[in-house]
């Protein structure tokens, strides 16, 4: 009897013949939305949408949801079974929300995140994605897997000794089987979908506060035609547009006050690339065939692809401004500078070596993106106050200690082209 391959499709289980990922596929022509900034793309059906993750080409969010997020993140706090603050025994649920993609990335990034040193004891992660669950099943009551699937969420909590009053974070990432689809059909399905997610999610768990979505990794190997390129692409482009109709005060994704029916949404992260072509703006997101997929090239391997996503993952909630609350033990010290929005461009902007030192320290740019902005170098010590600048620095600058006192200072880096911190490192000075 000859065998068959069993294969997890790129969005649902499906039994397919054996097959292999297409490396030779060419690329798509496409930009990350987060390399195009204030560049602009025109989709499918003529529209011209303008780049960046969030609104007017940027990759940072506006300040005033950056506060509000802020705000809602210093809310997260440990929670007993029924939902009220128990700080001695209370926990802090992180739970993934999506399909096939999340549950093999979620699996992998569990593990690495509870391995980290400096994670809060009172925090507890949970896999609540599930193969086969796309967005239109877990958003559409009627369904006959809907059920399924929420009422596996609940029991994966309690496997977890945690209960749905406990759950104040959640990770997302879905997307819908494109198979006979057309582009537009599929991008608007997909944010009347997100945005029911949305609500259910919050009705679920009442305590949630912050939604980090996530993009779809590349699909430029697909060898199946469940969700191929460009759909993927457009995947990031409906979180995107769900974001920023939160943010422009859309009622169906109302994060606060009495009428609140959704939890404040961001990106984290983003994780579309064409292919093996590094992003510019974070070169530790590509994807390499055949390595980083299974054999329907859509689906990341395990552990390789997956444990890709999953150290992009914990790279973003190490450095995430709305992380200091809830997921370290002890908060770093660029937590406590005043104003930091520390959503770097990529997990290595910026190499420091030595560091700690006693004499001098040498800075090297090292994102591609960054060596063609006008940038700016400040120290500040943990008082907040800018005691050193360099101004206009290129590919590398020394720094001297100087009559500087021995302890921990904040390194910033600053655009002045888009008027913003894009790096944020501690150094210590013996």
């Amino acid at each position: 009897m000859k065998k068959v391959l069993f294969l997890v499709a790129a969005i649902a289980d499906t039994v397919i013949a054996f097959a292999q990922a297409n490396c030779a596929a060419a690329s798509s022509g496409l930009t990350p939305i987060n390399d195009l900034g204030t560049g602009s793309f025109v989709n499918a059906w003529a529209a011209t949408w303008t780049g960046g993750l969030y609104p007017n080409g940027s990759n940072y969010r506006p300040a005033t949801h950056m506060a509000a997020g802020i705000s809602l993140a210093q809310q997260v706090v440990p929670l007993d079974a029924t939902g009220n603050i128990d700080n001695v025994n209370g926990k802090i649920v992180w739970l993934s929300i999506g399909m096939s993609n999340a549950t093999m990335e979620t699996q992998q990034f569990i593990p690495l995140a509870n391995a980290y040193a400096n994670k809060n004891p009172k925090l507890t992660f949970v896999d609540g994605a599930q193969g086969s669950m796309t967005a239109s099943v877990i958003s559409t009551p009627s369904n006959p897997n809907y059920a399924t699937y929420w009422n596996t969420i609940n029991t994966r909590l309690a496997t977890a000794g945690v209960t749905s009053s406990q759950v104040e974070v959640i990770w997302f990432k879905e997307a819908n089987p494109a198979s006979g689809s057309q582009i537009q059909p599929y991008y608007d399905s997909l944010i009347v979908q997100y945005k029911r997610i949305m609500n259910n999610i919050k009705v679920r768990f009442p305590n949630v506060k912050l939604c980090y979505m996530a993009s779809r990794i590349s699909a430029r190997y697909a060898s199946s035609t469940l969700n191929p390129e460009p759909y993927a692409y457009y995947t990031g482009w409906a979180v995107k547009k769900v974001i920023e109709d939160q943010i422009n005060g859309d009622p169906q994704l109302q994060y606060s006050g009495p009428g609140a029916n959704s939890p404040f949404l961001s990106y984290g992260i983003y994780m579309w690339s064409d292919g093996s072509t590094p992003e510019l703006t974070n070169p530790n997101v590509f994807w390499t065939c055949p390595t980083d997929f299974t054999t329907d090239g859509t689906h990341p391997s395990v552990p390789t692809g997956a444990a890709k996503v999953a150290n992009l993952l914990l790279t973003f909630f190490q450095n995430d401004t709305l992380s200091c609350p809830w997921f370290f033990n002890t908060a770093p010290a660029w937590c406590g500078v005043v104003g930091i929005q520390h959503e770097t461009i990529s997990g290595a902007a910026l190499n420091i070596f030595p560091n700690p030192f006693s004499t001098t320290t040498t800075i090297q740019i090292t994102s591609s993106e960054l060596k063609n902005k006008n940038l700016d170098l400040k120290l500040y010590n943990l008082f907040g106050q800018e005691i050193m600048q360099t101004r206009n620095i290129k590919n590398e600058t020394i720094i001297d200690r100087s009559n500087f006192l021995s302890g921990i200072y904040i390194l910033k880096l600053f655009s002045t082209d888009d008027n913003k911190f894009i790096s944020v490192n501690k150094i210590t000075i013996e």
